[in-house]
């Protein structure tokens, strides 16, 4: 047994104790078989999974203790999916709250706030345009919170090239370069060549001869062409009970002494490691030939779900551990340390051990637990271990209720022992000598408790989990959903923080993006390494109810125009707020910013003066940018070229006085609006202090 006293816990070396990481391992999974029995337990209760389960909903196979069908061959065996259904329910809450969230980064020093509203867009749009599969990993990271009650977010750097062969030929050569061609079929340059084609295509010294043996012989070949870089942040949902493993007593995952990480690999992955990532080759084929498919030899599984389409024996992947340790080095400086092994693999081999340089300095993992009920993390409860009791009694319930149904529709037949009926159905003749020897056994009366009994079931299912339905109090549920999705996003800012330090480590200098509803493209640096933020998502599930939050704006427009007496409501804002309430998504597209709004107000007012000049007169719009139109137009009239032909030219001299006259009269408008709120002009002093 492992203990971390010992000094392969402590000390970092240059070549680990595979044995006694693979001993580690294997003591985790031993030690959290409780808990992931437990996980097995909640798969097989939101998938309706039981053993003798046949595809008819009936129940055909003998129970094992009393030799016979309970209560009879082919009754009902239904589905009850309630787990599943307050899961999804509660998946897709958790999903709109994030599609629709706010992201914000809250600068940490002073020096960092000129840049903390260009870092916020920077970020949605990273999240949205770069890392292409954020909400997909995070719609799985929410089904692992609500099913096993746990979720865990590996948040990663990816950085390779994507390869592809691509065909040359030799005559194509030859029309570039016709000296290179000459030197390849004469072979006086075979060395020269071979260097060239290993720095240019980053192959290895005996495939470039081949390459070169290829032209001469059949004048053509493949060469490996990078089709794209992939340098950018990615996360990864992974399964508390199937891919990750800390040990049983952990309380703050960052505080544990190690970790385990299993991937399955096929060999390709793991033949393609060692040109990438540098991995021991040696190890890869002993990883091959072990054919470690998951499976050990002590009998511990990967805790693949049993009932799935495809069981243990036919995945014919490799299982590859990562180990991440806490080691100190001789200094006694703290760093995280990785080494890859395989469970099988003997002879103290391994893939690969260095130390990892995230600049964050934990583990690359971000770790929420769905209840605190205990410190400890695996004492967390999921939603199936809360409800399988109220979904067995509902399964009960249903299948009483279609056994009854069954029974009513077709009774049993009484009739004399030895002499049943050959046959039954609507108009046939059954003999009989004594009058109702032949008859229906009495039926199951109709139960309306049943009824009772699964409806409160399910209202007893909603209270608990704070679902809107009949018999649930509304400010509860808005409770319990508002404390989840504040959960799920206390989760995800952790996970930002994370990909916004990758991204201040690895990322380009300055990277370009696109901001939704404005056309310019716009330039971000990265800045300094430490440059902090705080970031955080905000989203009131209140704000499901689209009709309650356009009172609620309207409420604080009217309140606004009564107390607002400085000027700090922001109305273009509480704009903002009410068009994404009622068109989620648009306000960025149907809204431009105030300083855009500005200039379209004066390139407008340049189209007016355009037309009034050449002789059309315009109409004014009712709602518009009255004031500085008007100012614009009447410094435009002051000019001394245009003063002298509004003096001159009567038909210009009416066309702008119309104009003039309508623009006052909306200007009027809103003034009649004030007057009438306030009974006279407003004077210009401002409004009366307050004693």
């Amino acid at each position: 047994m492992v203990d971390i006293s010992d000094p392969e816990m402590l000390e970092a070396t240059s070549t680990p104790d595979v044995d006694y990481l693979q001993q580690a391992f294997n003591d985790t999974q031993n030690d959290l078989s409780e808990w992931l029995d437990r996980r097995q337990r909640d798969w097989n209760v939101r998938n309706c999974h039981w053993s003798n389960k046949s595809s008819d909903f009936r129940k055909h196979v003998p129970n094992g203790t009393t030799g016979q069908v309970f209560p009879w061959d082919g009754s009902s065996d239904q589905e009850v999916r309630l787990a599943d259904e307050l899961i999804g329910c509660r998946v897709a809450t958790c999903m709109n709250a994030v599609r629709r969230a706010h992201i914000v980064a809250t600068p940490v020093e002073s020096d960092d706030v000129d840049r903390a509203s260009a870092t916020s867009a920077f970020l949605r749009w990273l999240i949205n345009t770069r890392i292409d599969d954020f909400y997909d990993q995070v719609e799985l990271s929410l089904n692992h919170l609500f099913e096993k009650g746990m979720c865990v977010t590996y948040v990663y750097w990816d950085s390779r090239d994507q390869k592809q062969q691509q065909s040359i030929k030799l005559e194509e050569i030859a029309q570039a370069i016709p000296q290179i061609a000459e030197a390849i079929m004469d072979g006086s340059m075979d060395e020269e060549l071979v260097a060239l084609l290993n720095d240019q295509f980053k192959v290895s010294k005996k495939k470039a001869k081949g390459m070169l043996r290829e032209l001469r012989e059949a004048g053509e070949t493949t060469v490996p062409i990078v089709r794209q870089t992939i340098n950018q942040p990615r996360i990864k949902a992974l399964a508390p009970d199937e891919d990750v493993f800390f040990p049983a007593y952990t309380i703050d995952p960052q505080e544990a002494p190690y970790c385990f990480h299993v991937v399955h690999m096929t060999p390709q992955q793991l033949h393609s490691k060692v040109a990438s990532e540098d991995w021991d080759e040696e190890w890869v084929e002993a990883a091959i030939a072990s054919n470690a498919r998951g499976k050990d030899e002590s009998g511990n599984s990967w805790r693949l779900r049993d009932g799935m389409e495809f069981t243990k024996d036919e995945d014919q992947t490799i299982s590859v551990i990562y180990c991440y340790q806490k080691l100190l080095d001789e200094d006694h400086v703290e760093g995280v340390y990785c080494t890859v092994f395989a469970d099988g693999v003997g002879g103290g081999l391994y893939a690969k051990h260095s130390l990892l340089d995230y600049g964050s300095g934990g583990y690359p993992y971000v770790i929420t637990t769905l209840e605190r009920c205990s410190k400890r993390m695996y004492s967390s409860r999921s939603y199936p271990e809360l409800v399988e009791s109220l979904q067995q009694v509902l399964k009960v319930e249903t299948d009483a209720a279609i056994d009854r149904q069954s029974l009513a529709t077709l009774p049993p037949i009484q009739h004399p022992i030895g002499r049943s009926p050959t046959n039954w159905g609507p108009g046939v003749r059954v003999p009989y000598r004594i009058p109702n020897e032949v008859s229906f056994a009495d039926t199951p009366r109709f139960d309306p408790g049943s009824v009772d009994i699964r409806r409160y079931i399910r209202e007893s299912a909603d209270r608990y989990f704070g679902r809107n339905g009949p018999g649930v109090d509304p400010t509860e549920a808005m409770a319990k959903q508002q404390e989840t999705v504040d959960k799920v996003f206390n989760h995800l800012k952790f996970v930002l923080d994370e990909i916004y330090t990758l991204y201040q480590q690895y990322g380009p200098d300055a990277e370009f993006y696109r901001v939704a509803g404005v056309n310019d493209v716009q330039k971000y640096a990265k800045g300094p390494a430490g440059e902090r933020y705080d970031f955080w998502l905000s989203f009131d599930v209140n704000t499901q109810d689209p009709a309650m939050m356009v009172e609620r704006v309207k409420a604080i427009a009217e309140l606004g125009g009564m107390l607002d007496k400085s000027g700090t409501l922001d109305t273009e804002r509480l704009l903002q707020v009410a068009v994404e309430q009622i068109l989620p998504g648009a306000s960025e597209k149907v809204m431009i910013p105030k300083e855009t709004a500005s200039q379209k107000a004066m390139d407008e007012i340049r189209q007016t003066i355009s037309e009034i000049y050449a002789g059309v007169p315009p109409n004014v719009r009712e709602q518009d940018a009255h004031e500085m139109k008007l100012q614009a137009f009447q410094q435009w009239l002051s000019q001394p070229d245009i003063a002298q032909k509004f003096q001159e030219d009567e038909a210009f001299r009416d066309r702008a006085e119309g104009w003039l006259k309508q623009t006052q009269m909306q200007i009027t408008q809103k003034q009649n609006a004030v007057i009438g709120r306030l009974g006279a002009n407003p004077t210009p002093y401002g409004q009366t202090a307050a004693a």
